[in-house]
């Protein structure tokens, strides 16, 4: 497989964000949870197949813990490449970080943060924590930072390498 590039990392997330909005907007209504997990699942075994070798099914990330927490990580981490200048990881982040415990108002001006363009990556990266905690009991928090981690590594990376260039 030829070397990723960030740019190639954020199509990956823009089409699952894709795939995701799709299969909403074609049910017409809201997702009951249940509903809205296995949409969140055929979204991210559609974007995590993208960077694989191997392909991704979504009764895997469904029944694997260890898979879905790998896939899923490196998903989220091609969302914010998605978003990148659009709306900031952090924000993000703070939109979906666990509700339990937090004021409505205080999610509320969470989301009035994320602009004009944010609520749709907010949505779907609300969909794939739920996913993660339902099924997976996993820590879905954690796992965003690591991933807001690895997104500005690979972001940093590849300017300093364009930069590095630039003066060689």
């Amino acid at each position: 497989m030829d070397e990723v590039t960030n740019e190639d990392r954020a199509e990956y997330g823009r089409a699952a964000l894709e795939h995701y909005e799709e299969a909403r907007a074609a049910l017409g209504r809201e997702p009951a949870e249940h509903e809205d997990i296995e949409l969140a699942l055929a979204a991210c075994a559609y974007g995590g197949s993208l960077d694989r070798t191997e392909r991704v099914e979504a009764k895997d990330l469904r029944e694997e813990t260890e898979w879905a927490v790998e896939v899923l990580g490196d998903l989220v981490s091609n969302l914010f490449h998605a978003a990148d200048g659009m709306v900031i990881p952090r924000l993000l982040l703070d939109a979906v970080a666990d509700p339990e415990g937090r004021e409505e108002a205080d999610r509320s001006e969470a989301w009035q943060r994320l602009g004009e363009r944010g609520p749709r990556f907010a949505r779907f990266l609300a969909a794939v924590r739920r996913t993660l905690v339902t099924l997976h009991d996993a820590d879905a928090d954690g796992l965003f930072e690591g991933s807001r981690s690895a997104f500005e590594e690979e972001a940093e990376e590849e300017r300093y390498a364009a930069r590095a260039a630039q003066r060689a």
